[in-house]
């Protein structure tokens, strides 16, 4: 029963538990906690308890501490620790052989921070304390890993302490949560100081320590310190992987240092660890983002030619850039490319082409791609979109330009709203003709759409 767990076929267990009782042999404590461990697998929860409490006394088997734990495990796991601790109150109230231990109050504590009812976790948490119940590292972890998600970090900092003060050393699992939560809450000093306690401490920070620190760093601008801690980790002995690569290629990339990203690239190949979609999308944004397509496009050349199919991201990305830059025949071969190799096209992607025909003036196939978004049920630009395309072309004095994409608007069942009209009569204005400018105003009126102080400051 017990291999058939392990092996992940729960149901041969409980099959072999069922010929047991038939040929009439007895049960005992180890079988019968088995055979709950085979019910929790099969995620038969309700079962297992009924078991736990009716059963296992029916078969002659008294349940111990062991028998409760899987359960209020199983319970934990299936998001139904309030349960669990009924079932713990229980166990403290009936007593006999069943002693509440640091195992059972952790499971059901770690069970309440999962669903994110910290509240009652630090309250069964100092009940434990109460009862005498000492806790141990993975019952600190837990906590602390909760508060640091909650970005509670002083008092996490604070639980640290009187870890420490009670005697039980924190591991490595504890300073990745502290290291972890001060770098995503961008309070990189403090990530400093816990990743310098760490080591003072003789833990040697891992694989997922460096990779907080350096995803903060990067996010900082400091890609350069985040290279020192990976040359640092791969001087230790740890192997970086494709995520390791991954947050420094993206540093680099945000912070324009292409030299660097491909030099870092070249070296990740020539170590064996094969660049995966996100490292080519990861590039390839690098380059779209400050309009250098042509080196984008090579990436995505060799990107196809190594194997890697490119996803709705890399076409969304590739379209996008193109797009932006009036490159509208490249984009929409893209765009065909797309569909010929089954990824199907965001929203985003008819967005950027949309936007691409409309500030191109071609508003037949900005008009022809929003038929085709209505046609798919995909959700067609809404007026905030139109908004941005128009309020651009007004500033930038093609008023003509932005009338006929108003006039798209209409066509295609959208209703303008004061930034619409605000924006033509601001237009007008921009290029000397009030008149039309005024005209604007009294047609905001005749559909119901009051003007605002801008609009009628404009005109």
């Amino acid at each position: 029963m017990e291999c058939c767990c392990r092996a992940g076929h729960p149901e041969l267990g409980l099959a072999i538990f069922s010929r047991l009782l038939r040929t009439g042999l007895k049960t005992n404590e180890i079988v019968g906690s088995t055979f709950l461990k085979c019910l929790s697998y099969a995620k038969r929860t309700d079962e297992a308890l009924n078991v736990l409490l009716h059963r296992m006394p029916e078969l002659g088997c008294v349940p111990n501490a062991f028998s409760y734990s899987i359960v209020l495990k199983s319970l934990c796991d299936n998001s139904m620790s309030q349960r669990a601790l009924d079932l713990l109150q229980r166990m403290a109230k009936e007593g006999g052989g069943c002693f509440l231990n640091v195992v059972t109050y952790s499971t059901v504590i770690h069970g309440f921070f999962k669903e994110g009812e910290i509240g009652k976790a630090c309250s069964l948490f100092h009940e434990m304390m109460q009862q005498g119940v000492v806790p141990n590292v993975w019952t600190y972890n837990s906590i602390i890993d909760a508060l640091c998600k909650a970005r509670a970090m002083d008092k996490a900092e604070l639980v640290l302490r009187q870890m420490v003060a009670k005697g039980a050393q924190p591991d490595t699992v504890t300073y990745n949560c502290l290291i972890n939560g001060y770098a995503t809450s961008g309070r990189l000093k403090e990530a400093a100081k816990m990743f310098r306690e760490m080591k003072r401490r003789g833990l040697t920070p891992n694989i997922v320590t460096c990779g907080s620190l350096m995803t903060s760093l990067c996010k900082h601008g400091r890609s350069k310190e985040a290279r020192e801690i990976f040359d640092s980790m791969t001087s230790k002995g740890h192997r970086a992987n494709v995520v390791s690569y991954s947050i420094l290629l993206h540093g680099y990339a945000n912070e324009g240092c292409f030299a660097d990203m491909i030099y870092l690239f070249n070296s990740m190949k020539s170590n064996g660890i094969a660049a995966d979609c996100r490292v080519f999308n990861i590039l390839i944004n690098g380059y779209a983002k400050r309009g250098m397509m042509d080196e984008a496009v090579l990436i995505f050349t060799e990107m196809r030619e190594k194997g890697v199919s490119p996803d709705v991201v890399t076409y969304t990305t590739v379209i996008a850039a193109l797009s932006r830059m009036g490159r509208l025949t490249d984009a929409v071969d893209k765009f065909d490319e797309m569909i010929a190799m089954g990824v199907q096209p965001s929203i985003p992607v008819y967005q950027s082409l949309i936007q691409g025909f409309c500030i191109d003036g071609d508003l037949v196939k900005a008009k022809e791609l929003v038929s085709e978004m209505m046609n798919k049920g995909i959700p067609c630009p809404n007026i905030v979109f139109f908004n941005s395309v128009i309020n651009s072309l007004c500033k930038e004095g093609r008023i003509m330009d932005a009338h006929d994409i108003f006039d798209l608007v209409i066509d295609i069942g959208e209703r303008p709203d004061t930034i619409t009209f605000s924006s033509l009569i601001d237009g007008y204005c921009l290029v000397g003709k009030m008149d039309k400018a005024f005209g604007m105003l009294n047609a905001m009126e005749s559909v119901g759409v009051e003007p605002d102080c801008n609009a009628l400051d404009t005109a």
